[in-house]
């Protein structure tokens, strides 16, 4: 039977890929992103912000998280996963997407892109028009069928209505929200991996409650899958961004760590879309789902603020002890 052997949670995104001195690139981009209005968050923002976006207190919690990664990275390759299942939130979603609550990806091939930092603003979450960001390279990786084909029956008995996917749009490819599984923790991408996808998007947005319940039932697939195969567990994405809120990562990181379950599924949905990253959080409620009934262990939390306006990341990485 099949067996989870390691599972941790981890952010992602451009303030772990962007060294600090160039943070105030991102925050050029706050500055234009048509999702919240960064005069006003500016008006509104604590003036002891300042003292936070100092280039060494930057660089200080910058240097913080590479020290995480580095610690669960360490950790995977103990575990010696055959196959990893990554429960993150596709980006740059283009007009004439269908988006989906809750997918899984079946094909043999995972085709990504990695792409600057600095260039993600084009894509049409941005914009509203679909401009692909440039490429620095693609790169595949092995996705793993039969596994991705058992979780979508199981879960489909289970009573969830998943949506499937073979291949990725070529001018897209799968993100880093997915591939960043490879880009911080397993280099050589030696292990296949089965994306399971949960919607950040209003109004295509699951509850709290939904997301521990899908949680629950990715488990239970996993689980019943009959193969004897070792596998990782990934929550990809959050805490709180674009718009940092340090009071609900703690009331998050909390729950997490008591297995507050309720707490975790009366999220205020409101809070959680206030930045648009914030919604990333539901991956990590499915993952204590899933994880259950084994607490998270804190690896590190860093609020990296970027903005006097109280822009930036709140960096977070956990672990559950298998």
């Amino acid at each position: 039977m099949a067996k989870i052997v390691f599972a941790f949670g981890s952010s992602h995104g451009p303030t772990i890929e962007t060294r600090p001195e160039n943070w105030d690139d991102i925050v050029a981009r706050d500055m234009k992103d048509p999702r919240y209005r960064y005069e006003d968050l500016l008006r509104k923002a604590n003036p002891a912000l300042r003292k936070e976006i100092t280039l060494e207190e930057k660089q200080r919690r910058w240097n913080a998280g590479q020290i995480a990664i580095a610690k669960i990275k360490t950790k995977l390759a103990e575990a010696k996963p055959d196959v990893a299942v990554v429960v993150s939130n596709p980006h740059g979603i283009l007009p004439d997407d269908t988006i989906a609550v809750f997918g899984v990806f079946r094909g043999e091939t995972l085709s990504g892109r990695t792409a600057p930092s600095t260039e993600r603003q084009s894509q049409t979450r941005y914009s509203g028009v679909a401009h692909p960001p440039k490429e620095r390279h693609r790169r595949s990786y092995k996705g793993y069928p039969s596994l991705a084909e058992h979780l979508i029956a199981a879960l489909v008995d289970d009573g969830f209505d998943i949506a499937s996917m073979e291949n990725y749009r070529p001018e897209l490819g799968v993100d880093d929200a997915f591939t960043c599984f490879y880009t911080h923790y397993q280099p050589d991408a030696s292990t296949p991996m089965v994306p399971v996808m949960v919607s950040r998007y209003l109004p295509s947005q699951a509850t709290p409650r939904r997301c521990f319940q899908f949680g629950q039932a990715l488990r239970r697939a996993i689980d019943a899958w009959p193969e004897n195969k070792r596998i990782a567990l990934m929550a990809s994405g959050g805490l709180s961004h674009q718009i940092l809120d340090e009071e609900l990562d703690h009331i998050v990181i909390d729950a997490l760590e008591k297995k507050d379950f309720e707490r975790l599924c009366t999220l205020p949905r409101d809070r959680l879309n206030v930045g648009p990253g914030t919604p990333e959080t539901l991956n990590w409620v499915s993952l204590a789902a899933a994880m259950d009934p084994v607490p998270m262990t804190l690896v590190d939390y860093q609020p990296c603020y970027r903005s006097l306006a109280g822009t930036g990341h709140g960096v977070t990485f956990g672990i559950w002890n298998t």
